[in-house]
């Protein structure tokens, strides 16, 4: 008789696995459900063994001791960086015990507040003139855009209406948990971080100057451009705008922040020069430069340039941040809801932490400073003192 015409019990089989008994037939029958990826619902206090008490603690003890081993205890109010190979092994650990055990409703709690909430995705929609919006592939590193097609960065096309697409403006725009690449019809590329978008033609040549909008957050890299100007060969300016506020491109590397629910418009430079303009006022940074407009005054401050495009190379970074500040950009990340209970802390937090973790895990970094707490509902984290 062939093995899948067994009546076997999925759960039962997972702890005699943990306790050594299972058989050869049935490790093979596991192993194939595991595989199918099958979404039942492994609850062991279903079965008629009475070993549930021992795995659970089994379990809990294994992880535990895995986690005492990567977490150490921090002193100052700087929550740690957590290297990604540390986090592999932790998680390679984990998903074994898993596997080994079969406990995967550990996993899939039916608490809804007890659900790991993942990092966002590279996603983000492209909309074109005529209004339609169109999905892009998450599959993909990005999005090129030149004056004759739009394709992937791989090279691969995407089917729409090509004449309206690359003869007007169009929207790239992310969600909260999305982060997407452009490459623009000059060369330029931009990293848009989660919840923003910029507007663009979809060809540059027709115009004196490169213009486009921009709403949240995006890194560039501005691609030397000539132009002729009474016959004389010069830069072809690069100009992006945020609301009434202008950003003349003078260099290559440079981070713009300009969300909507912040007060002000921070630009980060790398290497080059940039002038912000606000009105009759108008700045130019140097590289390890940041201009904050705020109130129709421009600012200038050195700061620290790893920090303002820690989110670029897939990190969480402060300095001395406040912890509405660092929710924010939590919460946009994670599409997550944030209230506060109570006073809010005025402690400043600092440090970094990889973007690629669950949510749990970079609370509970931010919570070992001691200096505040969380609550997971659902989608909804609630801080308090």
């Amino acid at each position: 008789m062939d093995q899948r015409d067994k009546n076997y019990s999925i759960p039962e089989i997972a702890f005699k696995w943990q306790q050594g008994t299972a058989t050869p037939e049935e490790k093979a029958f596991y192993e194939q459900w595991y595989a199918s990826f099958n979404d039942e619902e492994l609850d062991l206090r279903e079965t008629s063994y009475t070993g549930f008490d021992e795995l659970e603690k089994s379990i809990y003890s294994k992880i535990g001791i895995g986690i005492k081993e990567e977490i150490k205890p921090l002193k100052s109010k700087f929550f740690p960086i957590w290297f990604t190979s540390a986090a592999a092994i932790l998680v390679f650990a984990f998903g074994f015990l898993a596997y080994q055990s079969g406990w995967l409703s550990f996993l899939r709690s039916a608490d809804p507040a007890n659900m790991e909430i993942v990092p966002g995705t590279n996603t983000a929609t492209l909309k074109l003139s005529s209004g339609k919006i169109l999905q892009l592939s998450s599959s993909k590193l990005g999005l090129k855009i030149d004056s004759a097609d739009l394709e992937y960065m791989d090279g691969s096309g995407i089917v729409l209406d090509k004449t309206s697409a690359v003869t007007k403006a169009m929207e790239i725009k992310t969600p909260n948990g999305g982060t997407y690449q452009v490459e623009l019809p000059d060369g330029t590329k931009v990293w848009l971080n989660a919840s923003s978008s910029v507007v663009l033609p979809a060809n540059f040549s027709s115009s004196f100057e490169r213009h486009l909008k921009l709403q949240g957050e995006a890194y560039f890299e501005v691609a030397k451009v000539k132009t002729s100007v009474n016959g004389v060969q010069k830069r072809k300016p690069f100009v992006i705008t945020v609301n009434d506020k202008a950003i003349e491109v003078l260099g290559t590397h440079f981070n713009v922040r300009a969300y909507s629910s912040e007060p002000s418009l921070k630009t980060t430079l790398l290497e080059g020069s940039v002038k912000v303009v606000d009105g009759n006022t108008a700045k130019k940074i140097v590289p390890g430069e940041q201009a904050t407009v705020i109130n129709g005054l421009i600012h200038i401050n050195k700061v620290d340039v790893e920090e303002a495009i820690a989110w670029k190379n897939g990190n969480f970074q402060f300095s001395n941040e406040g912890i509405e500040r660092i929710m924010q950009d939590i919460a946009r990340w994670y599409n997550i809801e944030v209230v506060y209970d109570g006073p809010v802390t005025k402690e400043n937090f600092g440090g970094a932490i990889s973007r690629n973790k669950p949510l749990q895990d970079v609370l509970s970094s931010l919570e070992e400073t001691g200096g505040v707490r969380f609550k997971i509902e659902g989608r909804r984290v609630i801080v308090m003192p």
